[in-house]
């Protein structure tokens, strides 16, 4: 059992995500079934990097309130982004970094410099700023930097390291630790940690997914990267939040260093929640994707930077 949660979390009234930054852009795709497009015109064209960050409005009746989620690698990215999506980040109720990894954070700093000092409360899993390693291709460590605590503090944010499943607006959940319970979810050997001085390889203890209960809809699942399992992320919020309809699963799903047979295993498994959407971002990979369509057919939906889904 995972404690943490109140006896039954609260439904939203509705639910809007942008993707802001993610790997990909097409401005000629069509609208999806729940969501819109963004249409490029002369000198109005969105950038794509390797990174991702989502920009989330919640209502809940009277109040509606927003949120970034991650904020991609390059500063000027997210900005440039945030303006031609028509999004203001300093009407922000809160900023939410899924993980420590700088495809995630790098676009944070930025913001903050151009911006000046924002007092928002920043919500982290325990662990986020530490220094992490890769050795992808077995070429020798690649030094992946860290998120500097120090700066943002400077800055004015409000750090809160969470340590367990909350709520930290209304009806806005974060997990706490993913357990990892899948055979074939693997962190991979490649991505290290450093921890009191010694590299170790990283367990990803800080990654945090968000989730939501959507009235007539059911649960909306945003994930950074899930390294410790997508299924298993999606299995322990289920769990969490005692709502057996998943709705709709979004973000980087990590299948991208995954082999066929486990690419495979993932996606029959996430298809065993019957989910009326599943929107793969980022880390998910090609044959992932692939596999994905293949396997949901209209329930998988193409994601482009830029589009807005509504739930």
């Amino acid at each position: 059992m995972f404690r943490g949660l109140m006896q039954k979390i609260k439904e939203i009234e509705g639910l809007s995500v942008t993707c802001v930054v993610d790997n990909y852009y097409d401005a000629l795709r069509g609208d999806p079934p729940c969501g819109k497009r963004f249409r490029t015109k002369p000198s109005l064209s969105l950038y794509a990097e390797h990174g991702l960050s989502l920009y989330v409005v919640v209502n809940s009746g009277v109040h509606s309130h927003s949120l970034l989620f991650d904020f991609g690698v390059d500063g000027e990215v997210l900005l440039h982004n945030l303006h031609l999506l028509g999004i203001d980040p300093k009407t922000l109720d809160a900023l939410v970094l899924s993980h420590g990894h700088f495809d995630h954070y790098g676009g944070l700093l930025g913001m903050l410099e151009k911006l000046g000092p924002m007092l928002i409360p920043f919500y982290v899993g325990r662990g986020t700023f530490t220094r992490r390693f890769s050795d992808i291709r077995g070429e020798g460590l690649t030094d992946l930097g860290r998120l500097e605590r120090e700066r943002l503090e400077r800055k004015g944010v409000k750090i809160e390291e969470i340590g367990s499943e909350c709520e930290i607006l209304k009806g806005v959940y974060l997990t706490g630790q993913i357990a990892m319970k899948t055979t074939y979810e693997k962190i991979p050997e490649s991505l290290f940690v450093e921890k009191e001085g010694n590299l170790e390889r990283d367990d990803f203890l800080e990654e945090r997914a968000m989730f939501f209960s959507v009235k007539g809809k059911g649960l909306i699942i945003l994930s950074g990267c899930a390294h410790r399992g997508i299924v298993n992320t999606v299995k322990q919020i289920v769990e969490l939040a005692g709502i057996q309809k998943v709705h709709a699963i979004l973000g980087g799903f990590h299948l991208i260093s995954g082999n066929e047979e486990s690419i495979l295993m993932a996606v029959e498994e996430i298809n065993t929640f019957f989910p009326s959407y599943i929107i793969p971002m980022h880390c998910t990979g090609f044959e992932a994707c692939l596999a994905f369509s293949q396997i949901m057919g209209e329930n998988f939906i193409l994601n482009t930077v830029g589009t807005t889904y509504s739930f």
